[in-house]
C-alpha cells in the first residue's frame, strides 16, 4: 500500500498499459527496452491501394510507413519482363471504360496503353469443334444465344436495382444473399447450352463456383463494374488496354516516389491498439503509429494477431471471404502464327478445361502470346498437377484450337495467386451466402485507429485495379479528414 500511495496517476496509468501489452502478447516484451519509430499512419500492403493512400498521406505531410511482406510493390499486379519491350502480366492487366483513375497514373508515370487485340475470327469450342465466328455474339445456335440474351439482360437489370453504395440495404437483400448464383441460372435458364455459356462466363468474371456464391455479391460486383456485360467487353468494354512495360509499372511509379517510406520482406505478425496507440510489426521490426490502414486480403488477415481482437463483425467478415481461384497461363511463340490463320486468338470454351484464351502479344515484338485463364473449380484441380502435366494438358488444348504449332512455345509459364500466402486468390474475394448482407456495412468501416481499404472494400470496380485505387484514395481522405 505504502509504494502505490507514492505512485502518481500516471504512473499507475503507463504501469497498466505496459502490463496489459506484455500479457497481450510476448513478441511487444522484446521491444519493451527500445526506442521505437514512431510514425502518423502505417500501410499494411504495397500494392496500388496502399500505394495510393502512402502517396496522398506523405503529400499532406504525414510521416507513413509502408510494409510489405513481399519483395516487390504491386500486390496482384505482376509483370515479368520476358526480353526488350517484351513482358508477360502474370497478375491483373487490363484497364478501360470508367477507370478514370488509372488512366490517369498511366500517364502520370509516363507510360502508354495499347488496345486488346481483337483482329480477326474468334473460336467458340462446343463438343471437340471450333465454331469460327467475327461479331461480340458466339454462334452458340438461336435458341441458346436468345436465352443468353435475355438472361444477361436479367441481371443487368436486377443489377441496376441493387443500391451502389449499400447493397446489403437493398430490397430482398437477404433473401438474394442466401441464393446462390447457381441456383438463380438453373431456375432461370431452361436451354442447356446458354446455362453452361452463363456459369462459365460468371465463374470467368468470379473465379469461384457458381454454386458458392450468393445473388446478392454478383449482382452488387455488377453494379460496382456498371453491368454484368460491360465487365466482358474489349472494345468499349473493361478490357479494352492494357499498359505498355506490364501493369506493375505503376505500383513501381508510385514506389519511385515512396522508396524510403516502404519497408519490403517485412509481413506484419502482430498490431497492438491500445487508446491512441498502435504497435505494428513482427519479431524482427516494430514501430508505433497513431493510424493503421489495412490493405490486405481479408482471408491474409487471419495471419495477424490483434490485441485486442477485432470488433466480431469484423472478424466474421474475416473468417468468412475466400479469395477466387484462377490460373493465368502464358505459351510465347516465335511470332503469332494463328494471325496468319486469320485467328484473333480469342477463344471460349464451353466444356473443356481450358476456358478462354486471347493474344497477350506485344506491339512491336515479333513473337506472338497465347494467355489463358482457368477459374473457380478446374483451376483447383488443375493445381493439383505438377507444372510440367499442366502445361502438357492446356498445350495439347491450344494445339486444338489454333494448330499443332501450338505444341511448341518458346516459353511457358503459369501461375496463380493461390499459391501466394500473401494474397491467397484473385481476382476477388466473396464472403459466405449470408454474410454480405448481415455484415456489409462493416467491410471498411474504421475498427477504432484501424482503417480497411483494398479492391475488396471499393464500391467501385471491386476487383479491378480501379477499385484498389479507389480504395486507396477513400482511406486516405478518411484519415486525413478526422486527424
Amino acid at each position: 500500500m505504502a509504494i502505490f500511495a507514492k505512485t502518481t496517476d500516471m504512473q499507475r496509468k503507463d504501469f497498466i498499459k505496459t502490463s496489459f501489452l506484455g500479457l497481450a502478447s510476448l513478441p511487444f516484451l522484446s521491444f519493451v527496452r527500445k526506442e521505437i519509430e514512431y510514425y502518423d499512419v502505417v500501410i499494411i500492403g504495397a500494392g496500388l491501394s496502399g500505394l495510393t493512400a502512402a502517396r496522398i498521406l506523405k503529400n499532406a505531410g504525414k510521416r507513413v510507413l509502408v510494409y510489405e511482406a513481399q519483395d516487390r510493390v504491386g500486390g496482384r499486379t505482376w509483370s515479368k519482363q520476358m526480353g526488350e519491350n517484351e513482358f508477360i502480366d502474370i497478375g491483373g492487366q487490363w484497364i478501360g471504360k470508367g477507370h478514370d483513375r488509372m488512366y490517369k497514373l498511366v500517364q502520370e508515370a509516363g507510360l502508354t496503353t495499347f488496345p486488346t487485340f481483337t483482329d480477326g475470327k474468334n473460336i467458340l469450342r462446343v463438343t471437340g469443334t471450333n465454331n469460327l465466328y467475327k461479331s461480340d455474339i458466339p454462334p452458340l445456335g438461336l435458341f441458346a444465344l436468345l436465352s443468353t440474351k435475355k438472361v444477361i439482360s436479367k441481371l443487368d437489370r436486377k443489377a441496376s436495382e441493387v443500391l451502389l453504395e449499400t447493397p446489403w440495404l437493398s430490397k430482398n437483400a437477404a433473401e438474394m444473399d442466401q441464393q446462390s448464383l447457381g441456383s438463380w441460372i438453373d431456375q432461370t435458364i431452361s436451354n442447356k447450352r446458354a446455362r453452361v455459356f452463363i456459369r462459365r462466363a460468371a465463374e470467368g468474371e468470379l473465379c469461384r463456383s457458381v454454386d458458392t456464391i450468393s445473388l446478392l455479391q454478383v449482382l452488387a460486383s455488377a453494379k460496382a463494374t456498371g453491368s454484368f456485360s460491360q465487365a466482358e467487353k474489349v472494345e468499349d468494354g473493361a478490357l479494352r488496354d492494357r499498359i505498355l512495360g506490364g501493369a506493375q509499372g505503376v505500383s513501381n511509379f508510385l514506389y519511385s516516389q515512396l522508396r524510403d517510406s516502404v519497408k519490403l520482406n517485412c509481413p506484419v505478425s502482430f498490431v497492438h491498439q491500445i487508446e491512441d496507440l498502435i504497435l505494428v510489426g513482427n519479431n524482427q521490426f516494430s514501430v508505433k503509429t497513431k493510424k493503421l490502414v489495412v490493405t490486405a486480403p481479408f482471408p491474409t488477415v487471419k495471419n495477424i494477431q490483434f490485441t485486442p481482437e477485432l470488433p466480431v463483425e469484423k472478424q466474421v467478415l474475416i473468417d468468412t471471404m475466400e479469395m477466387g481461384t484462377v490460373i493465368k497461363c502464358h505459351a510465347v511463340y516465335a511470332k503469332p502464327f494463328w494471325r496468319d490463320k486469320g485467328l484473333s486468338g480469342t477463344s471460349t470454351c464451353m466444356d473443356e478445361v481450358v476456358e478462354l484464351t486471347v493474344d497477350n502479344s506485344i506491339p512491336g515484338s515479333e513473337k506472338g502470346i497465347i494467355t489463358s485463364l482457368i477459374h473457380a473449380e478446374r483451376a483447383k484441380e488443375l493445381l493439383k498437377l505438377s507444372e510440367g502435366e499442366r502445361k502438357y494438358i492446356l498445350l495439347k488444348a491450344y494445339a486444338e484450337l489454333f494448330g499443332e504449332e501450338a505444341l511448341n512455345p518458346i516459353v511457358y509459364h503459369d501461375y496463380s495467386f493461390s499459391n501466394n500466402p500473401w494474397i491467397g486468390g484473385a481476382y476477388s474475394g466473396y464472403f459466405t451466402n449470408g454474410i454480405f448482407s448481415k455484415y456489409g456495412e462493416h467491410i471498411s468501416k474504421p475498427c477504432g485507429n484501424i482503417h480497411w481499404a483494398g479492391t475488396e472494400t471499393s464500391t467501385l470496380f471491386k476487383g479491378f485495379m480501379e477499385g484498389a485505387v479507389l480504395s486507396g484514395e477513400r482511406v486516405a481522405k478518411e484519415i486525413l479528414r478526422i486527424s
